[in-house]
C-alpha cells in the first residue's frame, strides 16, 4: 500500500479553478439577480449560463476531498491514535476561516442568525427544512462534515475489499437517488447530503485503488473498476457533459455524475502521469496559489458580494465598466482578507498540529 501520496500541485491548481469558477458564478449572477429581466440582455444571459458552470466547481471539491482524505485516512490506518489524530487535523484545518466566517455573517449580514446557528452544528445544507434564508457557502461544508462524521469509523473498521464495495455502493446509490428524483420528480433537493454523496465517494473509490493498488479487490470489484475506467464510459461522460454545455439539458443535477466522473479520470491522470505536460499547466503557480487559498477564498467572497451590494444601489441596466469594478473591488477584498487569514490564523493553526497529533 502506498503510504506517501506526496504533495501534487496539479491538484491545488485544480481546486484553484474550483475556486474561480464558483467565485465567477457568483460574481455574475449576484449582479443579473439584481435587474428586472427586461435590462438583461442575450449576452448577458451567455454569459450567466457560462457563469452557471461555476456549480459544478462544488463537485470538483467534493470529489477531491473524497480522494485526498480517504488516502489520509487509509495511510493511517494502523495508528493507535487514528480518530483523534483525524480529527484534530480536520479540526485545525477547517475551524479557524469557519469560525471567522460565521461571526462575519453574524454581524456583517442580515437574516444570518438561523443560517449561523445551523452552521455550527452543520446542518445548513438543510436550511429550507428549518426555514432559514440562505445567505452563505456553508452548506457545502456542513455535506462534508456530515459524510467524515461517519466515514472514518468505516475507513478504520472494515476491510479494504468491504471499502471498495461501500465507495462503489454510495456512488451508485446518490447518483441514481438524485437522477431518478430529477426525471420521475423534475426536482431533486440538491443540498441535500444523500443526493451529494456520489462526489465523496467517488474520490474516495480512487483513493482506495491508488493507496491499495488493487489489494483485496473482489471479482465484482475488479470487474467494475474495468468498466468504470473505460474509454467507453470516458465518452458517455464527457458526451453527457456536452449536452449540458450546449445547452441540450439544463437541469444541474444531471450534470452532476458526470461532471464527477470526469473530475475523477483527470485525478487519476494526473497521478498516473506525473511527469505528463498534457495538463501540466495545472501546476502552474498562480493555480496553486488559487488553491491554497481556495477554501478561505470560497468561504469569504459572498460576504464582500452581500456588502458591496447593499451599499451600492442597483443599477437599471448592466454597465460592463461597472460591473468590472464591482468584481475587482470584491476580488481585492477577498484576496486580501484571505492572506490576512492565512498568515494570520490557518498557518499558525497548522503549526499546533505537532502538540496535538502524534503523527503530523
Amino acid at each position: 500500500m502506498r503510504r506517501d501520496l506526496g504533495h501534487v500541485p496539479e491538484l491545488d491548481g485544480l481546486r484553484g479553478l474550483a475556486a474561480l469558477s464558483v467565485f465567477v458564478l457568483h460574481i455574475v449572477n449576484s449582479q443579473i439577480d439584481r435587474l428586472p429581466p427586461s435590462a438583461v440582455s442575450p449576452t448577458w444571459q451567455l454569459l450567466s449560463r457560462l457563469a452557471g458552470f461555476g456549480t459544478l466547481g462544488v463537485d470538483v471539491f467534493f470529489v477531491l476531498s473524497g480522494f485526498l482524505i480517504t488516502s489520509l485516512l487509509l495511510a493511517d490506518r494502523a495508528n493507535p491514535s487514528f480518530f483523534r489524530d483525524f480529527y484534530a487535523k480536520r479540526l485545525l484545518r477547517i475551524q479557524p476561516v469557519y469560525l471567522v466566517h460565521m461571526l462575519l455573517a453574524w454581524f456583517l449580514l442580515p437574516n444570518s442568525h438561523g443560517y449561523v446557528l445551523l452552521g455550527f452544528v452543520f446542518l445548513v445544507n438543510f436550511d429550507a427544512q428549518f426555514h432559514v434564508p440562505d445567505v452563505g457557502p456553508a452548506w457545502s461544508l456542513s455535506i462534508e462534515e456530515q459524510f467524515y462524521l461517519v466515514w472514518p469509523q468505516l475507513v478504520r473498521r472494515i476491510s479494504m475489499a468491504s471499502l471498495f464495495r461501500v465507495c462503489i455502493g454510495l456512488a451508485i446509490f446518490s447518483s441514481a437517488l438524485r437522477t431518478g428524483m430529477i426525471l420521475i420528480a423534475h426536482h431533486a433537493d440538491v443540498r441535500s447530503t444523500w443526493y451529494r454523496l456520489d462526489g465523496l465517494a467517488i474520490g474516495a473509490l480512487l483513493a482506495c485503488q491508488w493507496m491499495g493498488e488493487g489489494e483485496s479487490q473482489t471479482r465484482a470489484v475488479r470487474r467494475f473498476l474495468k468498466l468504470f475506467n473505460s474509454t467507453a464510459v470516458l465518452i458517455a461522460a464527457a458526451a453527457a457533459a456536452a449536452l449540458f454545455i450546449l445547452g441540450l439539458t439544463r437541469n444541474i443535477g444531471l450534470a452532476m455524475l458526470p461532471a464527477n466522473y470526469l473530475t475523477y479520470r483527470l485525478i487519476r491522470y494526473v497521478l498516473a502521469y506525473p511527469s505528463s505536460r498534457r495538463f501540466g499547466w495545472m501546476g502552474a503557480r498562480p493555480l496553486v496559489f488559487l488553491g491554497a487559498i481556495s477554501y478561505s477564498s470560497y468561504m469569504l467572497h459572498t460576504i464582500f458580494i452581500s456588502l458591496y451590494d447593499r451599499r451600492v444601489p442597483p443599477e437599471t441596466t448592466l454597465d460592463p465598466f461597472r460591473f468590472a469594478v464591482r468584481a475587482c473591488v470584491i476580488a481585492l477584498a477577498t484576496l486580501v482578507s484571505c492572506l490576512i487569514i492565512r498568515h494570520g490564523l490557518e498557518l499558525p493553526a497548522q503549526r499546533l498540529r505537532r502538540y496535538l497529533i502524534s503523527r503530523p
